[in-house]
């Protein structure tokens, strides 16, 4: 009788093992006292598991990758931050011992089966920005605009209430602003391209302006501060274009997006992570900070999506990073990773091509260094 006993609890013990359910452990970072809350939120389509990533100390939450579970062994992967979970689900079910990884510094995350007595209040879904109010110029209510005696770059920050700029150069707000290639601007002087000027502006009282207003506000500050005039034109270039790969929709190996919004994040030249970005956002990445040409899309996708995108930067990569960063970044991938083209194939399920198209051109009128404070 016990030995029946003991094969009809067999069955159980098996039905334990499940991955479904909430799973919440604190990850100790290196040289700090203070844990970070973690959890993974899983449940199965069909026979394939999905999921959503939390992190409770900033609010973020980022859709699941590739999920396997085989015997006791699990592997979680989090396209958004570049992110692989490693572990094992232990006797008793309800536990796992396991590592999280991102490049190639694991550090020990023990995880366990939340229940209604022990579950973190896991974050609500980001709300989208909210736009300005109704009747609201869409115009910076302050600007500070200063020369830097530095060489111009792009880097651009904005917060809940202003925009700012350490040192980027006219050129390079305006292939942020007009979401543009240097190529396909003509007619700007010399001192445009190479000056950097600190810009702080700030933002509408009361406002949580989109992307597509703080564009507009950089379009107006342009215009009054630089004098920036332009028209449009059709012309020719050599540009990159993104497609669908060789295997069809069903070798897209991105993850949709419906957490959070664009966040593009670099670790080192050649390893990008990006999420909740469209392929609009993919090329205007690419173009901005990589590629010596215009990239267009052409893949037809409209989703947002979380990809981490991992290759061997070449020479004429990079453009605005020194030669010593581009020279590190090419010998450190020599040997293990793929090229850009290689890699989007392989990582994406996409095609990178060079070809010729007919592309905007935003031709300057007038311009001029910038007016006084």
């Amino acid at each position: 009788m016990k030995h029946l006993l003991w094969l009809a609890a067999l069955p159980g013990a098996l039905l334990a093992q499940t991955l479904e359910g909430t799973w919440q452990g604190t990850l100790i970072p290196p040289n700090q006292n203070d844990g970070i809350r973690l959890a993974f939120k899983i449940d199965k389509n069909g026979n394939a598991y999905q999921g959503t990533f939390y992190n409770l100390a900033n609010g973020r939450q980022l859709n699941l990758g590739a999920i396997t579970f085989q015997g006791n062994a699990v592997k979680i992967v989090i396209p958004g931050n570049g992110m692989t979970y490693d572990g094992k689900i232990e006797a008793d079910g309800n536990s796992i011992a396991g590592t999280l990884t991102q490049g190639t510094n694991p550090l020990p995350l023990p995880l366990k089966r939340a229940t209604s007595q022990t579950a973190w209040e896991l974050p609500p879904p980001p709300a989208p920005p909210k736009g300005l109010p109704e009747g609201t110029k869409a115009e910076f209510e302050v600007v500070s605009i200063k020369p830097t005696g530095q060489p111009g770059g792009l880097g651009l920050n904005v917060t809940a209430t202003e925009l700012r700029a350490g040192s980027i150069s006219l050129a390079g707000l305006i292939a942020f602003t007009f979401e543009l290639h240097l190529t396909q601007v003509s007619g700007l002087p010399g001192w445009a391209e190479t000056e950097g000027y600190e810009i702080v502006a700030r933002l509408p009282q009361g406002g949580d302006p989109n992307d597509v207003q703080i564009r507009t506000m950089l379009k107006n500050l342009m215009q009054s501060r630089f004098g920036l005039s332009f028209h449009t034109e059709k012309r020719e270039l050599s540009v990159y274009a993104i497609s669908i790969g060789k295997n069809g929709l069903a070798g897209i190996k991105m993850v949709k997006n419906t957490t959070n919004g664009a966040r593009v994040g670099a670790q080192g030249l050649g390893r990008t992570l990006f999420s909740g970005v469209t392929m609009a956002d993919f090329a205007g990445q690419l173009q901005l900070r990589v590629l010596d040409r215009p990239v267009i899309d052409r893949t037809g996708l409209t989703d947002r999506y979380d990809f981490t995108l991992n290759w061997r930067p070449d020479e004429f990569q990079f453009p605005r990073a020194s030669a010593a960063q581009r020279a590190d970044a090419v010998s450190r991938g020599a040997d293990a990773l793929p090229d850009l083209f290689t890699a989007v194939q392989e990582q994406l399920g996409l095609k990178l091509d060079a070809t010729k198209a007919l592309v905007d051109v935003l031709v300057i009128d007038k311009v001029s260094k910038p007016s006084e404070n």
